[in-house]
């Protein structure tokens, strides 16, 4: 399969270029993020370079994939203008910021048979994957209680920290409660005004699941890249720092487990994009059902919009 990358970003051509190959796909092409007609490093040779979107599509004559990069606020109409193209779409995530933008694009991959999916490289971590083992375990019955927390090394990113991080932060609690979201409260600082995306460095949400309560916290400016989430019922507690797993639950005593690979780090590991991009492949190919590669996807977009919406009204809650 030829596939294509929009929105190449300064330093990632490497990381995008092993990862589809060790998926088995063929770098057709690739595009900037804007207009630089600079190519970067680590494109191989074959790779055609284009300076935008437009030249990209009206060149290249037949692509199968569109892998979707580029600042979150560019994503939604890269991503419909591969669709349109009669392209599969996968986006790194957030690709959008509102349900409707979200259903325009799996209406657009519906009429065109195409999938859409969204890259979440964290879930394939080791240590991702013990925390879901124990959880399908009901080690813990029936959870009241999730929470996340992503702390990022250095300055918020141009679009705001919530941009950044918010759409992982909410799709780990909807991994880990396993219910739709009903009721959210959200506090961003600075805080955002209503219908827009203002850059904020900070973001914390209260998500009430029906039974269950979440919490979760996005902040720019910390010393070190951590990401951390826990899960508690009446069996007991589970806690995922990184790559060290702490299980204390009814029946047996406290233990931890260090992984060789962990939360932190997991969007610049190759092997873990190619895991991602193989199952779409599948989803293609119909050995997979069709928008599982979307996992919760259309929760969390709506989690991210009204987000913005609860922060604006002074952190009042809003149903969902």
């Amino acid at each position: 399969m030829r596939a294509a990358i929009l929105g190449l970003g300064d330093g990632r051509a490497g990381y995008f270029r092993q990862a589809l190959e060790a998926a088995g796909l063929e770098l057709a092409a690739a595009c900037g993020a804007g207009q630089a007609a600079a190519r970067p490093e680590g494109l191989a040779p074959k790779t055609a370079y284009y300076p935008g979107q437009a030249e990209l599509f009206s060149k290249e004559e037949r692509l199968d994939l569109v892998l979707v990069s580029g600042p979150p606020e560019t994503r939604f109409k890269a991503a419909l203008l591969a669709l349109e193209n009669r392209a599969h779409a996968v986006c790194e995530t957030p690709f959008c910021f509102s349900t409707t933008d979200f259903e325009t694009l799996r209406t657009a991959a519906a009429e065109r048979k195409l999938s859409l999916g969204a890259l979440q490289p964290w879930e394939r971590t080791l240590a991702w994957g013990a925390l879901e083992k124990a959880l399908e375990q009901r080690l813990l019955g029936d959870i009241f209680r999730v929470q996340a927390q992503i702390l990022r090394a250095g300055p918020a990113p141009a679009g705001g920290e919530t941009a950044a991080d918010g759409w992982r932060a909410f799709a780990m609690l909807l991994a880990i409660a396993r219910r739709p979201p009903t009721a959210l409260t959200a506090r961003l600082l600075p805080a955002a005004e209503q219908g827009t995306a203002r850059p904020d460095s900070s973001g914390s949400f209260l998500v009430h699941f029906g039974g269950a309560d979440g919490e979760a916290h996005v902040a720019a400016g910390f010393h070190a890249d951590r990401t951390r989430v826990s899960a508690a019922g009446p069996g007991g507690r589970l806690d995922l720092d990184g790559d060290l797993l702490r299980i204390d639950v009814k029946g047996g005593p406290p233990e931890s487990v260090r992984y060789p690979d962990g939360l932190c780090g997991a969007e610049g590991r190759p092997e873990l994009l190619a895991a991602e991009l193989k199952d779409l492949v599948k989803e293609i190919n119909r050995e997979l059902p069709a928008g599982s590669s979307l996992r919760n996807s259309r929760y969390c977009v709506k989690l991210l919009k009204n987000a913005y919406y609860s922060s604006s009204l002074r952190s009042s809650a809003v149903p969902l």
